[in-house]
């Protein structure tokens, strides 16, 4: 009899977490992935502006754009730290912030292209983004950076190093789950 209640106990429980499986709620990575989604059309839609207003693309960056008055009112230019791990170098240290997020956004002139412009994306302050950083990543540069945009995606672009040998690259010193990412996008 003992082994009868116990068989029926297991087969029970058994079914309970079959029925009852753990799903994880997704919602909140699907609202930051619009979001982000939101942004990246935002930012390019300010290289737009700017290259239809006769900017030069080998000489754009957050800063500039601020300064032509091309950033909307309620955005953040943020001016990084000596110490900062990402862009370095005479007016590129400019950075923005959206409203209500934590995702840093850094754009980069392609000196040695002028028909294109880099950007850098940290996610690391988005606790939402760096969960799921792996995917995140790769969602979004496949997705917008490479078909909505028809750019090249490196999702272990990290730092950017400035010396006039390596005509102003990014390293690839990241990892495909770091929270950063780096996309160049072609006008």
């Amino acid at each position: 009899m003992p082994y009868l209640v116990a068989s029926i106990i297991a087969v029970v429980s058994a079914m309970i977490i079959l029925l009852t499986r753990y799903e994880s709620d997704d919602s909140s990575i699907r609202i930051e992935l619009d979001r982000m989604k939101s942004m990246i059309f935002v930012v390019d839609g300010f290289v737009d502006t700017y290259i239809q207003s006769g900017g030069d693309l080998s000489e754009i960056n957050f800063e500039k754009l601020y300064d032509d008055g091309i950033l909307s009112e309620n955005m953040e230019k943020n001016d990084p730290t000596e110490d900062s791990d990402n862009v370095k170098g005479d007016g590129l240290e400019s950075k923005l912030t959206f409203p209500e997020s934590d995702v840093t956004w850094q754009l980069i002139p392609n000196v040695d292209d002028n028909t294109s412009y880099k950007i850098l994306v940290d996610m690391t302050g988005d606790s939402t983004l760096k969960s799921r950083a792996g995917f995140v990543e790769s969602f979004l540069g496949k997705e917008y950076c490479q078909k909505a945009l028809f750019g090249k995606f490196f999702p272990k672009g990290k730092t950017y190093n400035d010396d006039e040998e390596d005509k102003e690259t990014f390293e690839e010193d990241g990892n495909e789950k770091d929270g950063l990412f780096v996309c160049i996008i072609y006008k």
